[in-house]
C-alpha cells in the first residue's frame, strides 16, 4: 500500500467530517480486515481509522435497507475508550512506516473535522485521542482502589460472615483488575459496580452487638418477672449474632425485641423503710393487744397486713411501696385510731380480798402493821420489778418515753392502768410514784387525776373516780371490823 493510497483515504474520511466531528463516514460491503504476514503486522489506514478510531451503528438508508454507519472518534468518552485502546494494542504491533501512515491519516481527518488542539501542543491527534481513552481508565483504576480501600477498612466482626465474604471476594478481583496494563474501561467500570453492590449488601451487625455487649445488668436488682423475660430475649438474641447466615429482619427483630426488653426492666424498690416501720407496728400490737379495743386492734393489724403483702411482693414499684409508707404513717399519727379500754374495778374485783379479811381479820391487821412497820424502817427502792412493769405496760408511750401528762392520746391507757394500781402492794405502789417524781415531777394519782378531768370534759361519764371512793371505803369498813373482833377478843380474855 502506497502513501498516495493512504493519503487519498485520510481525504475521503476527512471530508466526511470537516464539517461536523461526529458526521457519518459510511462505508458499504466492507470485509473484516485481515492483517498482511510479514515480520511485522500492518492494516490499512482506512481499515484502522474504520474498525478502530470511529464507532459503529446500525441505521436505515433511503431504500430502508440496513446499512453500518461509522462516525470518527473525536473525543474518547465511556462509550469509545475500549474501541481506542483495544486499536492502539494493535498499533504497537504495526511497522513504524504502517504508524505513521495512521497518524498522518488520522491527523487530517482530525483537523478536517474542525478540532483544534490546545496551544502549545505538540501531540499527534492519534496520540492525543489514545492518551484520553488511557487517562479514562488509569482514573477509573483510581476510583476503584478507593472503593478497596474503603472496603478494606470496614472491621468484618461488624458484619454477618456471609456477606462480608462476598465483599473479600470483589475486593481481591478488583485487586487483580488494577494490576492489569491490559484492563478495559468496561472492565475497571464492571469491578467498581460489582464492589459498591456487595458493600451495599452487607447486613450491619453493629446495632445488636452493642446492644448484647451492654448487657451487663445485675439480675437482684431488677424484679424477677422483668428480669426472666429480659434474660429470655437475651438468650435468643445471640444466636442471630453469631449465625453467619442471618438476614436483616432477623437482626433488625432480634435488636428490637431485646432493646424492648432492657426498657421494661423494672428496679427493684427499697423495701427497708416500710419494713422496718411495719415491723414497728406488729411490735406495738403486740405489747398493747391486751389493753386496745378490739376494733382499734383489728383496723391496725389490717393496715399492716396490707402493707406486708406489698413487702411480699416482688414486683412492687417504688411508687407503691411509697404509698403503703406514707398510709401507714398517717394511720400512725391519727392518735384517733388507737383506742385504749377503759378498765374499772367492779364489785367482784375486791370482792375475793373482803372475804378473806373478813375470815381472818387478825391476820389482816398484823400484815398491815409490818407493812407500816416496814416502810418506816426501810427506804424503799427506787423501782420495783412490779413498779417498773406497772410504769411500762400503763405510763410509757410506744416510742419508750413516760408519760409527762395526760391527754388525749394517752388518757384511757391511765385510766386502764386503775385495776392493776390497787393490786399493787403499799410499797410498790410508792415506788411506782418514787419513780414518776423523778422522771416526770408527778405521781400516778396525779396523772390519773389528769386522765378523769379529760374524761370528764369529752363528755363521756367516768366511773373510776367513783369506784376508787367505794374501794377505799369498803377497805375503812373491813379494817375497823377487823379491828373491833380484835379488840373483843382481848376484853374476853382478860375477864
Amino acid at each position: 500500500m502506497n502513501k498516495t493510497k493512504v493519503y487519498c483515504v485520510a481525504s475521503a474520511v476527512a471530508v466526511c467530517v470537516a464539517s461536523n466531528p461526529s458526521m457519518d463516514v459510511l462505508a458499504k460491503h466492507l470485509q473484516p480486515v485481515k492483517l498482511e504476514e510479514k515480520a511485522q503486522q500492518t492494516i490499512s489506514a482506512e481499515d484502522y481509522i474504520k474498525y478502530y478510531l470511529s464507532t459503529k451503528e446500525i441505521v436505515k438508508d433511503l431504500n430502508n435497507k440496513d446499512i453500518e454507519k461509522y462516525t470518527l472518534i473525536t473525543k474518547v468518552d465511556e462509550k469509545n475508550c475500549t474501541i481506542v485502546l483495544t486499536g492502539n494494542q494493535l498499533f504497537k504491533e504495526l511497522t513504524k512506516e504502517n504508524q505513521d501512515e495512521i497518524k498522518n491519516a488520522y491527523e487530517t481527518a482530525y483537523k478536517d473535522a474542525g478540532m483544534k488542539k490546545a496551544k502549545n501542543c505538540t501531540l499527534s491527534a492519534y496520540d492525543i485521542i489514545v492518551s484520553q481513552a488511557s487517562k479514562m481508565v488509569l482514573d477509573a483504576k483510581e476510583q476503584l482502589s478507593l472503593l478497596v480501600k474503603d472496603a478494606e477498612s470496614l472491621d468484618a466482626s461488624l458484619y454477618t460472615a456471609s456477606t462480608y465474604a462476598s465483599l473479600k471476594s470483589e475486593v481481591n478481583e478488583s485487586n487483580n483488575l488494577i494490576a492489569q496494563d491490559t484492563a478495559t474501561l468496561e472492565q475497571v467500570v464492571e469491578a467498581q459496580v460489582k464492589l459498591v453492590n456487595a458493600k451495599n449488601a452487607l447486613i450491619d451487625l453493629s446495632g445488636l452487638k452493642s446492644v448484647v455487649e451492654q448487657s451487663n445488668y445485675a439480675k437482684d436488682e431488677y424484679t424477677k418477672n422483668s428480669y426472666r423475660t429480659y434474660e429470655t430475649v437475651l438468650n435468643q438474641a445471640k444466636p442471630v449474632l453469631e449465625n453467619a447466615n442471618s438476614t436483616a429482619e432477623e437482626i433488625q427483630k432480634a435488636q428490637e425485641d431485646l432493646e424492648n426488653a432492657i426498657q421494661a426492666l423494672v428496679k427493684k424498690a427499697d423495701f427497708s423503710i416500710l419494713n422496718e416501720k411495719v415491723q414497728e407496728g406488729y411490735a406495738f400490737l403486740e405489747s398493747d393487744k391486751d389493753m386496745l379495743e378490739e376494733a382499734s386492734y383489728m383496723n391496725f393489724k389490717n393496715e399492716l397486713d396490707a402493707c406486708s403483702v406489698i413487702l411480699s411482693n416482688d414486683g412492687s414499684t417504688q411508687d407503691e411501696i411509697n404509698d403503703s409508707l406514707a398510709r401507714l404513717n398517717a394511720y400512725f399519727e391519727n392518735k384517733d385510731n388507737f383506742v385504749y379500754k377503759v378498765m374499772t374495778l367492779e364489785n367482784n374485783v375486791v370482792a375475793e380480798p373482803q372475804k378473806q379479811m373478813l375470815d381472818t381479820p387478825s391476820l389482816v391487821v398484823q400484815e398491815q402493821v409490818n407493812t407500816v412497820q416496814s416502810v418506816q424502817t426501810t427506804s424503799p427502792k427506787a423501782t420495783t420489778s412490779a413498779a417498773d412493769n406497772f410504769i411500762k405496760t400503763y405510763l410509757t408511750s410506744a416510742s419508750g418515753n413516760v408519760f409527762t401528762t395526760a391527754n388525749y392520746l394517752n388518757y384511757q391507757k391511765i385510766l386502764s392502768a386503775m385495776p392493776s394500781w390497787l393490786k399493787l402492794s403499799s410499797p410498790d405502789q410508792k415506788a411506782v410514784n418514787t419513780e414518776l417524781k423523778n422522771k416526770v415531777g408527778k405521781t400516778y394519782q396525779k396523772l390519773l387525776q389528769e386522765a378523769q378531768n379529760l374524761k370528764m370534759s369529752s363528755g363521756t361519764s367516768i366511773n373510776t373516780a367513783t369506784n376508787t371512793d367505794s374501794t377505799l371505803y369498803t377497805w375503812l369498813c373491813v379494817m375497823s371490823l377487823g379491828m373491833l373482833t380484835f379488840v373483843t377478843k382481848r376484853l374476853r380474855k382478860q375477864d
